[in-house]
């Protein structure tokens, strides 16, 4: 199994299995292997009450939970990874992980910047309740946004330099949410 980790503000791609056709994983919830920091940004920069977050388990699955309200125009509740450095991921064709969900649809976003307030590439994805399903996002359908609005005249996702990485619920899908998650990785 292959999967960036970090030293300090470095990033390298190990093979645990000593097979290098293995694609690297860009996110990890195992536990001690490249763990990213995530901060909720969520509705609450607009004054909403929703909220999010990231928790592992011993087993490396990751689980995005929260509240979606919609209170004080509340709507939407999100995350933020900011990547120890840019990754090159443009020898690969998309992001897969394996998902369980509770019926929301949810959005991978990816970043050439940590900068928050920057455009955001979203990927919709809304896995299976009972089984664990194989997700595929390929980078060529992630969608351009700011603010929750597409943006029809950006310029296209640098895969050359991603630098952050995002989950969201929006779309006003109130009450509680759960998504549980295995690594994501590159694909070719």
């Amino acid at each position: 199994m292959n999967f960036l980790s970090f030293e300090g503000n470095s990033m390298k791609e190990n093979n645990l299995s000593g097979n290098t056709s293995k694609s690297p994983t860009l996110v990890s919830f195992i536990p001690n292997v490249g763990q990213l920091t995530w901060m909720p940004l969520g509705d609450r920069v607009m004054g909403g009450q929703s909220d999010g977050t990231v928790a592992r388990t011993d087993d490396g699955v990751g689980i995005f939970h929260g509240t979606v309200r919609l209170d004080n125009g509340g709507g939407f509740a999100s995350v933020k990874a900011d990547l120890p450095e840019p990754f090159d991921a443009s020898h690969y064709t998309g992001i897969e992980l394996l998902a369980r969900g509770d019926g929301k649809t949810y959005k991978i976003g990816l970043r050439n910047s940590t900068d928050r307030r920057s455009i955001v590439y979203q990927h919709a994805f809304t896995p299976d309740t009972e089984d664990w399903s194989r997700i595929q996002l390929p980078f060529s359908d992630f969608v351009p946004t700011w603010r929750g609005k597409t943006i029809t005249d950006a310029e296209p996702m640098d895969l050359e330099h991603l630098a952050s990485v995002s989950l969201f619920v929006s779309g006003r899908q109130v009450g509680e949410f759960r998504l549980r998650m295995q690594d994501w990785r590159l694909i070719r």
